[in-house]
């Protein structure tokens, strides 16, 4: 039987020695770039690099895929940063960070042409762009701002061209989240911009009364239907990997409480967890004064999503 050593191409024996050195040597080598990770984190992620050498097999075979090989080049923490403690999701293992990071990109490969997905990478892709009297409003996706963290991709609402409200989110293997569906779109971070109330409110009152936020979800059921993924998840305040209890309330109200309004289930793991196309109330239970109200708000989030997922759907033929 192929030994981990011989997945890498490396002789039995010393093998590990030579995969432990290469490790150094590129860990060494990222840490004396500008701009890279503290010296206490790099001594966690080098520890954590060595004591878990059987997971650089799936991010070696990532890795040798296009355009992720000269991403990884230009950005060399890219292919380290699952070894960060709270990468994705608080709580879980190395191995099971890398599953995340390997299913989501190689999912991404399969879906998307090379030069949209080099596009992603480099920068953010436009997708949906809605023009509303003097004002612009745009809907674009790619990496997040912090790459070790935050989430996999962001789909960013912009006013004017400035954002003001953010969805982060991965697409992982159903057991990360404890369900049954093989897949999830999983989402890690859902934010509004500090100074952004005035553009939310003028986006909000400018588009049927449908919030950035709301948009942002219809968006994500869009790429959720295109991918043909059933299950939509979201992470607990208490597994954000931001999380901090001096702000609990805050983060319970942002997550945990607006997950719950929506309908989302929570389970024992702590993730919510909804099918796709999240259900809503029946008109039936809607105040006659506010059917007509509903009707045209569900319809605009159902052309978001369709957009949404017709334009995924056009890029992906």
């Amino acid at each position: 039987m192929a030994t981990k050593a011989n997945c890498l191409g490396i002789e039995d024996g010393r093998g590990t020695a030579t995969v432990r050195r290469t490790i150094l040597r590129s860990l060494l080598t990222l840490g004396r770039q500008k701009r890279s990770w503290t010296p206490a984190l790099l001594a966690g992620v080098t520890w954590r690099a060595l004591t878990n050498i059987g997971t650089r097999d799936e991010i070696h075979r990532l890795l040798s895929l296009h355009p992720y090989a000269e991403f990884a080049q230009s950005n060399p923490r890219f292919a380290w940063k699952y070894l960060t403690r709270n990468y994705l999701i608080r709580g879980l293992t190395v191995a099971e960070r890398a599953s995340c990071l390997v299913h989501h990109y190689r999912r991404l490969h399969a879906v998307l042409p090379e030069h949209h997905l080099r596009r992603i990478l480099q920068g953010e892709e436009i997708l949906l762009e809605i023009p509303k009297c003097a004002n612009r409003f745009t809907l674009t996706m790619g990496l997040p701002r912090t790459i070790d963290q935050e989430g996999e991709m962001s789909l960013n609402f912009r006013v004017d061209g400035e954002v003001v409200f953010v969805l982060s989110f991965a697409i992982v293997p159903g057991w990360i989240v404890k369900s049954k569906a093989s897949e999830v779109l999983l989402i890690t971070l859902l934010q509004g911009m500090r100074g952004t109330y005035p553009q939310i409110y003028l986006a909000t009152k400018s588009l049927h009364e449908v919030a950035p936020v709301a948009i942002l979800l219809a968006a994500a059921q869009g790429i959720a239907t295109a991918s043909r993924i059933s299950e939509l998840a979201a992470v607990c305040a208490t597994r954000q990997f931001s999380y901090d209890e001096k702000f609990a309330a805050g983060f319970e109200s942002s997550y945990d409480h607006f997950f719950a309004e929506l309908g989302m289930v929570r389970n024992d793991a702590g993730f919510f967890s909804s099918p796709v196309p999240m259900p809503e109330k029946h008109l039936a239970f809607i105040k006659p004064g506010h059917k007509l109200r509903t009707r045209e708000k569900r319809a605009f989030k159902q052309q978001i999503q369709s957009a949404w997922a017709g334009l995924f759907e056009g890029v992906t033929a």
